[in-house]
């Protein structure tokens, strides 16, 4: 039976609580639509052993290559092992060509695991939703972390967060360095965690960001441009942003390889990303698949549709708007993408069964125009 309902009436870390000690095995998910956000965390006998949210910006290659742990060259080449694995996690990858230690890894997995974790204890609105399974998802390497351990800390940031509101309201906020004429004559004698956040201030980039640049966490990120602001160095703005390019390419293959098993956030993902990029044909395409494997064929047409107009030389949203149609019983609409599809591809592997698809539209049309000349 689903343990569920609104943080208001049960504080997450009361939630979480009660998993540990009960020893629930299974997956916690969290939406808010005030932050338009949702986080998932799987239990393994009370123990958290995975944890994400579709807002982090914290990509575990770029937290590595901050770090100094791993070149450009090896994050490269494990990516392109990871699309033709797409089962495969990224930081087993990693430790298997050689180029991250495995208890390396494990420090910087457990610390992406607490940052949501802090994160998602000072959500005070949402809908909590925990389902018992079997098995749930793990880091690879397998990391183990106890909530107990992570209460004081998360409940010393809240206090902490209520201090920084006044200059730095929240991590999606941009900070921005101030007019020259602001800081005439004053010295600037900054700490060396100063001058490296504040060398990453680009008026582009929210603290989110920046901190998974620099390798540290938004609240400590924070903490710094707290200071800087008081100091008259930066300003800060509250302003929407989208993700930067390189980012975006690791952010699909993440998302990719999380459709099978996280539909919904995918999907949520991508309409968010589609609004930074609306020319980029693979927003629309993934968005379409995740669409179709929660069973909302209609909603997938139309996203494959958006693939269609923005690359029409596409055989695969040519391919996957047939398949749409035909589930919400547009057959004409289906007919005319296949047609295309086999046009633009017409080696490829799927083309006997959507041929066979085909003749079955044209024979099922043939028989409707029979009954109609009949009646």
């Amino acid at each position: 039976m689903p343990i569920e309902g609104p943080l208001k009436e049960l504080g997450i870390q009361d939630v979480m609580q009660l998993l540990e000690l009960a020893r629930k095995t299974g997956a916690l998910t969290v939406r808010s639509e005030r932050l338009n956000d949702e986080a998932i965390v799987h239990f393994d006998r009370g123990v958290v052993v995975f944890a994400s949210r579709r807002k982090s910006m914290r990509l575990l290659g770029q937290q590595l290559l901050q770090a100094g742990k791993l070149t450009e060259r090896e994050l490269e080449h494990a990516l392109d092992v990871q699309r033709g694995r797409p089962g495969q996690r990224l930081g087993g990858i990693l430790v298997e060509q050689g180029s991250v230690a495995e208890d390396e890894l494990v420090r910087h997995l457990r610390f992406q695991i607490e940052e949501t974790i802090y994160d998602l204890m000072g959500w005070d609105e949402g809908y909590f939703h925990f389902v018992e399974t079997d098995q749930v998802a793990r880091s690879a390497p397998p990391v183990q972390v106890h909530i107990e351990s992570l209460l004081m800390e998360g409940a010393r940031r809240i206090d902490e967060w209520a201090r920084l509101e006044s200059r730095v309201p929240h991590p999606e906020c941009v900070p921005v360095l101030a007019p020259v004429d602001a800081q005439a004559g004053a010295p600037l004698n900054l700490k060396p965690d100063e001058w490296e956040v504040l060398a990453e201030v680009d008026g582009e980039r929210d603290l989110r960001r920046i901190a998974a640049h620099v390798g540290k966490s938004s609240f400590d990120v924070a903490k710094i441009v707290y200071g800087l602001a008081s100091m008259d160095v930066v300003r800060v703005e509250d302003r929407p942003q989208h993700v930067p390019e390189q980012e975006l390419e690791q952010m699909l293959v993440d998302l990719e390889r999380r459709l099978g098993s996280e539909p919904e956030v995918v999907a949520r993902e991508v309409e968010e990303l589609e609004q930074g990029y609306p020319r980029r044909v693979e927003l629309p395409l993934l968005a379409g698949r995740a669409m179709a494997a929660q069973g909302r064929m209609r909603a997938a047409a139309e996203a494959f549709e958006r693939a269609v107009g923005l690359d029409p030389l596409s055989p695969e949203a040519h391919f996957h708007l047939g398949v749409a149609a035909v589930h919400v019983g547009e057959l004409g609409r289906a007919e005319r993408a296949w047609q295309n599809y086999l046009r633009l591809a017409p080696g490829d592997r799927s083309g006997v069964g959507v041929r066979e698809a085909l003749e079955a539209i044209r024979t099922l049309n043939a028989a409707m125009e029979r009954i109609q000349v009949e009646e």
